[in-house]
């Protein structure tokens, strides 16, 4: 276990943005890109355990396990919000949404990855028999029976996700409120609440249907995004861009939104809109330079799609971002 922190440590620190600040009980690291500002933190919890929030606003940081490991510790992974790519040792790809919960032994990451460029969410990593062997007074205190977990979410296949029910999404909940406002204690208590959870197969969440994707099918999608907002004022069918990769366009379709979670004109109308509102707050550029700079030709149909977005016509909303910074 120590080894996979040290490799997490190494593969941060390779970059020069990156900022490091040790707490009695944790790391946290501070990535500056030109997307946005990522936050991870790393708690240790109890012996061969270990918390890490992500507060990420970028599309992908360093990995936190060596790509070619041959020891994979457990891995439980809550999305608060956001989206994460979880990449498998057997070369698939599965995805994350809000409050989706994913058990895995098979997770082999080179780097994290969030299609949204947005991600909050929690990770606990550990190996059930070191724990048992390191805190063997804490399973006999709180009567935890861990090894059981194998057994419950690993019978079929070495990676369970669902979404979680209502007494996992408040540890996680309150979990996060403690990475605010940090307590070792109370973090430690709801570890313990969550193991006791998730080792009682009845109050297991119901498993969903998991849809893996090939590396093939992800970096087509991966692509296909990347020639569509290239450029905001072009609108390129997305069957030109499925003959440009020889697959058909509902193929094309399924894999974009396997990967970020939208169809694609919701992905890039969201896209659009987000630009205007940079646009709006950063600059002096008229309603209609905004509008077509973002693909919308008719003005009014920008507006009335802004409108939909931000409650309040786009000239409403540059005015109320400058009486806030007065």
């Amino acid at each position: 276990m120590g080894d996979i922190i040290n490799k997490m440590l190494e593969n941060y620190l390779i970059s020069s943005n990156v900022q490091l600040k040790k707490g009695p009980d944790s790391l946290s690291f501070t990535l500056n890109s030109a997307e946005g500002i990522s936050k991870t933190t790393l708690f240790n919890i109890l012996p061969y355990m270990h918390l890490i929030f992500f507060d990420i606003h970028a599309r992908s940081l360093p990995g936190e396990i060596a790509e070619n490991a041959v020891y994979h510790p457990m891995q439980f992974n809550y999305c608060i919000g956001g989206r994460i790519e979880l990449l498998l040792d057997d070369s698939s790809y599965i995805y994350l949404k809000e409050k989706d919960f994913c058990i895995s032994r098979q997770t082999s990451q080179s780097e994290s990855y969030f299609p949204t460029r947005y991600y909050h969410g929690i990770t606990m990593y550990f190996d059930p028999d070191f724990f048992t062997k390191a805190n063997s007074n804490v399973e006999e205190l709180f009567n935890l029976n861990l090894s059981r977990l194998p057994e419950i979410y690993f019978e079929q296949k070495d990676t369970y996700i669902a979404e979680a029910n209502s007494e996992i999404s408040k540890i996680f909940e309150r979990l996060w409120q403690l990475y605010e406002v940090p307590s070792s204690f109370y973090m430690k208590l709801c570890v313990l609440d969550l193991l006791h959870l998730l080792s009682d197969a009845k109050s297991s969440a119901h498993e969903k249907t998991l849809t893996f994707y090939t590396n093939t099918q992800v970096e087509i999608a991966k692509k296909a995004e990347q020639i569509l907002t290239a450029d905001l004022k072009q609108h390129i069918p997305m069957r030109q861009i499925a003959q440009q990769f020889g697959v058909s366009e509902t193929s094309l379709k399924n894999y974009f939104r396997g990967v970020y979670g939208k169809n694609v004109s919701d992905y890039l109308r969201d896209l659009r809109m987000d630009m205007a509102e940079k646009l709006l707050t950063e600059t002096t550029l008229s309603i209609s330079e905004i509008a077509s700079q973002i693909g919308y030709t008719k003005q009014g149909k920008f507006a009335e799609i802004f409108r939909k977005q931000f409650q309040m016509n786009p000239l409403e909303y540059r005015r109320s971002k400058k009486l806030e910074n007065i």
